[in-house]
């Protein structure tokens, strides 16, 4: 039986919170720790989104986690109290006592009272580095059938958008991996990976010449490098499509305007076929 997966956004979108906030939930342990896929992606079943959206809204977004509720008083506390009403007392006869002293005594000493500091902290929490927004699907451009090669092509492949909010400035690289076409779930059709015209079973490339990247707060982007012009074989097994040098690249960046080309071989079958493509940002 197929369990129904929900992801990070799925609860975001419920509880009005962004995905750093429900992370750092996780890593405080306040809420379920999520399971992860195959590629790593966070996921959750309907029933633990339930008990997570349910702990968010019975705690306030646990605001009521810092202010416990008050406990009846025990023997013992009952005990401290009387014990801590007689330390009082003690102390007072003991300030009337010196006071006393220091207006008759003929040799009393006036002593300054000590300044004393303290010090303060706060904390400012790591962000993600994520992929956060990008196309769910697109089509290339179709061809007919026909008895020499052809190439098919989308042009550009759908603008998308990565995150580093780590704080570190640590770099990061953006990449591109793929999947071979297929008519339905199991059957490959199409390779997307190997050597084209070579051995006639068809090969896919990223044209990097119209791509670029655009900061949404104004960062330079003079240090984030795009990749070249790049086809999988079976030796590449994933493209480059930027990388930010180490102290750049933090903050929201939407990357847009490139090309995808599929080789596709003389007197291929008439059909529908489908493949995936993974954007990773690492």
């Amino acid at each position: 039986m197929l369990i129904e997966k929900f992801r990070l956004h799925d609860i975001t979108r419920k509880i009005d919170r962004d995905k750093s906030t429900v992370i750092r939930w996780e890593q405080q342990g306040l809420i379920p720790k999520a399971s992860r896929d195959s590629r790593g992606w966070r996921y959750y079943t309907a029933a633990e989104v339930e008990k997570i959206v349910s702990l968010v809204k019975k705690t306030n977004y646990f605001q009521l986690a810092s202010h416990p509720g008050s406990e009846a008083p025990t023997s013992r506390s009952l005990n401290l109290g009387r014990f801590s009403y007689s330390v009082v007392i003690g102390a007072a006869i003991l300030i009337i006592y010196s006071l006393f002293s220091l207006g008759l005594g003929t040799n009393s000493n006036v002593y300054a009272v000590t300044n004393s500091t303290s010090t303060m902290y706060t904390t400012v929490s790591a962000g993600i580095l994520d992929v956060i927004s990008a196309s769910s699907s697109a089509s290339f451009s179709g061809v007919n059938v026909s008895f020499s090669a052809q190439t098919s092509s989308i042009n550009p492949f759908g603008a998308f958008r990565v995150e580093d909010a780590r704080g570190s400035g640590a770099g990061w690289v953006v990449n591109l991996s793929g999947n071979d076409w297929k008519a339905g779930e199991d059957v490959m059709q199409l390779d997307y990976n190997a050597t084209g015209a070579d051995n006639n079973l068809g090969k896919m490339c990223l044209v990097v010449d119209n791509g670029s990247i655009l900061s949404n707060s104004g960062q330079s982007t003079a240090s984030i490098t795009k990749g070249g012009t790049d086809c999988f074989s079976a030796g590449v097994t994933s493209i480059d499509i930027y990388t930010a040098a180490a102290t750049f690249g933090k903050g929201n960046y939407w990357i847009k305007e490139f090309k995808l080309e599929q080789y596709i071989p003389s007197n291929p079958t008439a059909q529908n076929l489908t493949t995936t493509v993974v954007l990773t940002i690492t």
